[in-house]
């Protein structure tokens, strides 16, 4: 059975948000390159408060996501919903 135009759409996002994960969390478990041991608390705890809020909104998308392959509406209201989501995702990769 063939799948739908709109199941298709629906899927990459969730590769897009992958692509845009992976490299955030593998950049939190490496030491920042050229600082020694002894930097400052308030550098790292401002590096750290701005991970939990690009973290708190990437899994705020990911629910979006969710939320938009399990909606029910026309195929405008799913389009727009994308739509949406991409500028979300958009500003997500701007922080």
């Amino acid at each position: 059975m063939k799948e739908s135009p709109v199941r298709c759409f629906l899927s990459w996002p969730l590769l897009c948000l992958l692509g845009l994960l992976l490299p955030v969390m593998w950049s939190c478990n490496l030491p920042p390159s050229g600082t020694s041991s002894s930097g400052t608390d308030s550098s790292t705890s401002d590096e750290a408060e701005r991970t939990r809020k690009m973290e708190e909104k990437a899994a705020e998308i990911e629910r979006h996501a969710e939320e938009i392959r399990n909606m029910q509406g026309t195929e405008q209201e799913k389009i727009d919903a994308m739509n949406r989501l991409e500028e979300e995702r958009r500003e997500l990769n701007e922080m």
